[in-house]
């Protein structure tokens, strides 16, 4: 478990954490110098604020900061926007743990995509309008076990029950890698070439979503000049993934009806986290898996 979540009754029982409003005086600043206030006050002082800056310098001129989210990103965003502001960031400090992920594909896409599990739908996998993924991705992920942002690990085998093919990058062999129909056993940091050799093999057989690359990407003769060095060959020694395993990884990942990215924290964690995960990402693109049913969305 995250050390993080371990020590969380530390900090909630914390003797020093606060547990109300505190206020301090301009001319106190840097020094320890707080007062307490009421619930009231610290409302209305805030809408003061705020107020005060939107009608002086326009609404745009404050900006609204949020962690990775979790309960609290839906309620900000609102805020955000009935105030008036676009100005709605993430202020994660640092490559590290989901940040690469985001950032990643907002960058190259606009959005943060998932896997379409049927998590949109009341009445789940029995709503008309859902269609099964063909393919899993499960790449530096073990949903079984760590159930991060709001995937639940049971829609993976769920899936699989209903005819998804699986395939996990995972240098360990676990439960679901067992179960897959291709398991890369891939060396710790080398995502990014994987991927990059992935997209140079669908590139070279002409397996990628031409159509939704004429449509809808730009700057792909560039990505494929970019890609062009890594071969299955010479990526196979920087990634310990066999050759063949490295084109066949790439022709399923392409020819899938619909396939979905589920990808976790080990890529995040890697030294080359953004473009790595840029490389992750390009691969969704460039197979038309975009806003797509039983792709992502």
């Amino acid at each position: 478990l995250c050390v993080r979540c371990l020590a969380l009754t530390e900090a909630v029982n914390n003797k020093d954490r606060l547990r109300y409003p505190m206020i301090r005086k301009k001319e106190d600043r840097g020094k320890d110098a707080w007062e307490r206030i009421s619930w009231d006050e610290a409302y209305n002082l805030i809408e003061e604020k705020l107020n005060y800056y939107k009608e002086n310098f326009g609404a745009e001129s404050v900006m609204f900061w949020k962690g990775t989210g979790r309960d609290i990103a839906t309620y900000l965003s609102r805020f955000a926007w009935s105030f008036g502001s676009p100005n709605l960031t993430s202020g994660i400090n640092g490559i590290a743990c989901y940040a690469p992920r985001v950032f990643g594909c907002t960058a190259t896409s606009g959005s943060f995509w998932v896997g379409d599990y049927s998590q949109q739908f009341a009445d789940r996998y029995d709503n008309p309008n859902w269609k099964m993924p063909g393919l899993i991705v499960v790449w530096g992920n073990n949903p079984l076990i760590s159930n991060s942002d709001g995937l639940y690990g049971h829609w993976v085998v769920d899936c699989m029950k209903r005819g998804s093919k699986l395939m996990v990058i995972d240098p360990k062999c676990t439960w679901l890698a067992a179960k897959a129909e291709l398991w890369l056993q891939i060396r710790p940091g080398t995502d990014a070439a994987l991927a990059m050799s992935m997209a140079n093999v669908m590139i070279e057989e002409g397996i990628y979503d031409q159509e939704f690359v004429d449509c809808w990407c730009y700057g792909f003769e560039e990505y494929a000049e970019r890609v062009a060095p890594y071969t299955a060959e010479k990526t196979s020694g920087i990634t310990w993934v066999p050759e063949e395993d490295i084109r066949r990884a790439a022709r399923l990942f392409a020819q899938s009806e619909g396939t979905v990215l589920q990808w976790g924290v080990a890529v995040d964690q890697t030294t080359e986290a953004l473009p790595a995960c840029q490389a992750l990402s390009s691969l969704v693109m460039i197979t038309g898996n975009l806003d797509n049913p039983g792709g992502m969305i």
